[in-house]
């Protein structure tokens, strides 16, 4: 699973407080719409044809139509009369991507449904005018039985909509319905907690697994830092204070060599919870540290804690000198002897040393540039029995 933590520093673009939660709201239409209007400009080897076809009962003569919706209009991608033996067929070229689109239904209330597609899609929809919205009895396309049971539901409890969504949007993380779904994810403000944010999340990382190149996955992205801007600002803290504070950030790959010369990945270690210390013989500093991590290390050591030192030191035998006299015990020592220019210093952003980073068991970030009292405080409230 790729990196949140870079994909978030290098995609996100942050939201006006006032506009953040319309922006949620509305981001899915609106972004997938301002690349509609630039389809013409798409290469044909980017568009598929998409096909709808079935039965609409008692819908003679209604006309049914494809919609790509914009922020101000709407263009129609294909449209046509329901037949004499209420049958019809849609046919149109759309992005291989998947996008939000609406297939509606030109009779006295408008009717419509949102639907998620994609070119090469063929989608069969049963259904009647009285039921079009809420039973369409949709097959063909892997996202049909959470459309339907979203749809029955609109019916029977449209004020749950909001929990509806997220239990589906749990249920099948990469479910491209979840475009349709996060329409309805939010309700207000109020609603946006931990539990809200770790589901989007997980939504958001699985549609980077198996849609990375798609406009979805981007507006996904974009939805889930407007959802961390909103709460964070709620709980008075900073964006990057509250995503280390909920183990948002994996923490990047390390892979270095011991003092004895064999290499030392950092994820050998995943399934403890890890300190990673960033020092260096020369660093006063780091040095009059050094008593506090071995006293820590000691007393939780029994308890799934552990430490990996990176040295940036730039001498081999006074590096391994320091290890030994200020009896560093751990066995996790690494470095690649190049000082300020290894490629650890930009890849974590350090800035000073010491420097640390705490790891939980599933490789995530939950603390970062702890130690002396703060890092003992933060080891208690993980080890309190």
């Amino acid at each position: 699973m790729k990196n949140l933590l870079f994909l978030l520093l290098i995609i996100l673009s942050a939201c006006k407080d006032d506009e953040a939660l319309n922006v949620f709201i509305e981001n899915e239409t609106n972004r997938t719409n301002n690349s509609s209007q630039k389809q013409s400009q798409i290469p044909k080897n980017k568009l598929s044809n998409v096909s709808l076809y079935g039965t609409i009962k008692n819908g003679k003569g209604i006309t049914i139509r494809l919609e790509s919706p914009l922020i101000l209009d709407k263009i129609a991608l294909d449209s046509i009369l329901i037949d004499e033996s209420e049958k019809f067929t849609l046919n149109a070229f759309i992005p291989n991507d998947y996008g939000y689109y609406v297939l509606r239904l030109l009779n006295n209330s408008n009717d419509s449904i949102e639907i998620p597609l994609r070119g090469g899609d063929s989608i069969e929809l049963n259904s009647s005018i009285n039921e079009f919205t809420t039973k369409p009895r949709l097959s063909g396309v892997m996202w049909s039985d959470e459309a339907n049971q979203f749809l029955e539901q609109k019916r029977n409890h449209k004020n749950d909509l909001a929990k509806y969504a997220s239990k589906l949007m749990k249920q099948k993380p990469s479910s491209p319905y979840n475009i349709v779904l996060s329409k309805y994810f939010i309700g207000s403000e109020q609603d946006i907690n931990e539990r809200k944010i770790e589901i989007f999340q997980d939504v958001t990382m699985a549609f980077i697994d198996s849609f990375p190149k798609s406009l979805a996955t981007k507006n996904f992205v974009d939805q889930l830092d407007v959802l961390v801007d909103i709460r964070s600002k709620t709980l008075n803290l900073s964006k990057g204070d509250y995503m280390i504070n909920n183990a948002f950030y994996d923490v990047p790959e390390i892979s270095l060599n011991t003092p004895d010369n064999k290499p030392l990945n950092l994820s050998s270690l995943k399934g403890k919870y890890v300190l990673v210390d960033f020092w260096a013989s020369w660093c006063g500093p780091c040095r009059r540290e050094n008593p506090n991590v071995v006293k820590l290390y000691k007393e939780y050591r029994k308890k799934n804690f552990t430490v990996y030192s990176v040295s940036l030191d730039e001498d081999d035998t006074k590096w391994k000198q320091a290890i030994k006299m200020d009896n560093l015990i751990w066995p996790n020592h690494v470095s690649d002897l190049k000082g300020w220019k290894s490629p650890v210093v930009p890849m974590f952003n350090i800035q000073g040393i010491p420097y640390t980073v705490l790891v939980n068991p599933e490789g995530k970030i939950i603390g970062v540039n702890l130690r002396g009292k703060e890092l003992e405080n933060k080891l208690k409230q993980i080890f309190k029995s």
